[in-house]
């Protein structure tokens, strides 16, 4: 791991401790620049691709902070340290006051600009983010593999999904909201409270993030793997229309899961060269 690399904390306005790894560059040209990593569902801000696109990408001039948001990990320590966190317990929305916490922090450092780079349910995050927020000093979302999870392509997808969520939100409504059930994610199962089930994939559609793509104000770099399942490149495809070809670049990688093992590489050209050209 490089030695520049620096562990930061930041505190959300709902007084909850998070933590990143900031990788900084030498000699960088982009010093007011910083690369805002976003995990998927159940990661951190260690595992993934993206702290390896984090920490070779600051070896190429760009600083970048891989970051914990509140949904690290199925289930972890938080607040006080007596209560539960994690993608089990992590309402969706509540991604808006772990970015501006995680912007705030590192302004803290120095950084005037920033992309906001995230995976999987993290590019869902960062799309939402900077389409309810539309920050200026936002000058670009990378969104890698992000799910189409919002409630009418999970019911498309998913013949189970709609009895489920119909429960889940009962379970809600009847006060029982932080009971648990088991249910599938993208591309596995995974343990939720009804209130975060409801919340993540519920009929509000909060997180079809295609009309966050429009209204983004800045440039955006979609990705997807050539061998994960193909409802990642459909939406790619559709993140891309929305956000409109002057405004939006789709790359399909080849050979590569959702995880992108075995073609980080070929990331990191990608990412390095979209970046030279939004960043000047």
């Amino acid at each position: 791991m490089s030695g520049n690399a620096q562990l930061l904390s930041f505190e959300t306005s709902d007084q909850e401790t998070l933590h990143g790894l900031l990788f900084r560059a030498e000699g960088s040209p982009y010093t007011d620049v910083a690369l805002l990593m976003i995990h998927g569902v159940a990661m951190n801000f260690y595992s993934g691709p993206l702290p390896i696109f984090a920490e070779a990408l600051a070896a190429r001039g760009y600083h970048a902070c891989s970051v914990n948001t509140r949904g690290h990990d199925w289930v972890s320590r938080g607040g006080d340290l007596t209560a539960f966190r994690g993608a089990t317990y992590e309402n969706f929305e509540a991604c808006l006051l772990v970015v501006d916490a995680a912007i705030d922090r590192l302004r803290q450092e120095g950084y005037a600009r920033f992309v906001l780079v995230g995976h999987s349910l993290g590019s869902v995050k960062s799309l939402y983010y900077q389409g309810t927020r539309q920050r200026q000093d936002v000058v670009g979302v990378i969104s890698c593999s992000a799910p189409r999870q919002f409630y009418a392509a999970r019911v498309m997808e998913d013949p189970e999904f709609e009895e489920r969520m119909a429960d889940a939100e009962r379970q809600v409504a009847g006060g029982r909201g932080e009971e648990l059930l088991w249910a599938p994610a993208s591309g596995a199962t995974g343990l939720f409270t009804h209130r975060t089930y409801v919340s993540k994939y519920g009929r509000h559609e909060t997180n079809d993030v295609r009309p966050h793509a429009s209204r983004l104000g800045c440039p955006l770099l979609v990705t997807a793997g050539e061998i994960e399942s193909a409802y990642f490149r459909e939406f790619a495809q559709e993140l891309n229309e929305a956000a409109g070809p002057d405004h939006s670049t789709s790359v399909v990688v080849s050979g590569a899961n959702h995880f992108y093992a075995g073609c980080e590489a070929f990331m990191i050209d990608t990412l390095d060269g979209w970046l030279k050209d939004q960043l000047g």
